[in-house]
């Protein structure tokens, strides 16, 4: 077995997934450390939305769908990173805790009830089919 396979078995995240979250963690301690995590957090923000843009696109073009599912595999996982570091931006501008709050438990919760509203209507399709 390949090592890069025993890895994945071991983490459950490919080796280049393993590697982003490293590049992510260091993008951001040197951010930190340099006084510059505004700029390295908009940064990674504008390189996820560009990377859900891409997704989009890749998912629409037949030859295109294994880069496809490989890019919704990295955007799922990096969702709430990404809300995170955008919660931190907008925290930079407002000021309004009870805001920022709601707008935390929105992003938390956005995609687990987004999913559960989507999938909840073709599931009484079946059960009025049976």
């Amino acid at each position: 077995m390949k090592w890069s396979n025993r890895v994945q078995i071991v983490t459950g995240q490919t080796c280049v997934h393993i590697a982003m979250h490293a590049l992510l963690m260091l993008a951001l301690v040197w951010g930190w450390k340099h006084r510059a995590l505004v700029d390295v957090c908009s940064v990674l923000v504008a390189a996820y939305a560009v990377v859900c843009v891409a997704m989009l696109v890749a998912q629409q073009i037949p030859r295109l769908r294994m880069l496809g599912d490989y890019l919704e595999e990295a955007t799922t996982t990096y969702y709430f990173g990404a809300a995170m570091l955008s919660l931190f931006l907008i925290s930079r501008v407002m000021h309004n805790s009870l805001f920022l709050a709601c707008l935390g438990v929105m992003m938390l919760l956005g995609p687990a009830l987004f999913s559960l509203l989507i999938k909840e209507p073709a599931h009484r399709v079946e059960k009025e089919r049976s």
